[in-house]
């Protein structure tokens, strides 16, 4: 078993972070590093936290399915055409309900992370929206050699997008959060995505789901992980 920790509080306010590119070869030493040692202290390495952050993006990249299994991404794809709010947040919601306990679990504590990284848009510049466009290819990691695909790629990043949005709504019984206006600014469209995720406890997780790259808590109350 892994324990997934906690990244400090101030990482989370990075500018780019998970947009802007760490250096190649640290984040391939922190892959290299953890496939052989899993409890590596990340604190002790002098690498950057857009390294780090690359090494969590790989991390999902490389593993043998997607987070979100493939069965699962037509009834999202539909739920995301759903016109009426609620009953497309309810039907997305009773989807991911459905889905392995393991990829459920996983799936909540990073989302909650990425909620928890957009609240700091102001600052990170990093909005639902810009961290949608970052992770839906690796959580989805649908057929990029499907022409047919194309077509869909905005529904895969709105599916994703979605679940960052309401992230209380779909892993905590919480409230629906107001969606962005489509008339308001950029920087006013994503700025308030909704309180922020319950705090984060350590997870373990069994194989072959065992996300590593993660740096130790500096405080009771952590603010995501990496």
């Amino acid at each position: 078993m892994v324990q997934v920790k906690i990244l400090c509080p101030s990482c989370l306010i990075s500018e780019g972070l998970y947009r802007v590119c760490g250096y190649k070869t640290d984040q391939d030493n922190i892959q290299k590093q953890f496939d052989q040692d899993n409890s590596l202290n990340l604190a002790s390495m002098e690498v950057t936290v857009n390294a780090v952050a690359g090494a969590l993006k790989a991390f999902f990249a490389d593993l043998p399915a997607p987070l979100i299994p493939y069965s699962f991404h037509p009834d999202l794809l539909e739920a995301s055409k759903i016109l009426e709010k609620m009953e497309r947040l309810q039907t997305l919601k009773d989807i991911l309900r459905s889905f392995p306990p393991v990829n459920y679990d996983v799936l909540k504590f990073i989302i909650s992370h990425l909620n928890r990284v957009s609240q700091h848009s102001k600052i990170n510049m990093m909005t639902a929206d810009n961290l949608s466009i970052c992770f839906w290819p690796t959580l989805m990691r649908p057929d990029f050699e499907n022409k047919e695909f194309f077509s869909t790629t905005k529904n895969h990043q709105s599916v994703i997008e979605t679940f960052i949005l309401q992230c209380q709504f779909f892993f905590y019984e919480g409230d629906i959060v107001d969606s962005p206006s489509a008339t308001s600014s950029p920087s006013a469209q994503h700025s308030s995505p909704g309180p922020l995720a319950a705090p984060l406890v350590p997870l373990q997780l069994p194989p072959p789901l065992q996300p590593q790259l993660l740096q130790p808590s500096l405080q009771a109350d952590a603010m995501g992980i990496l």
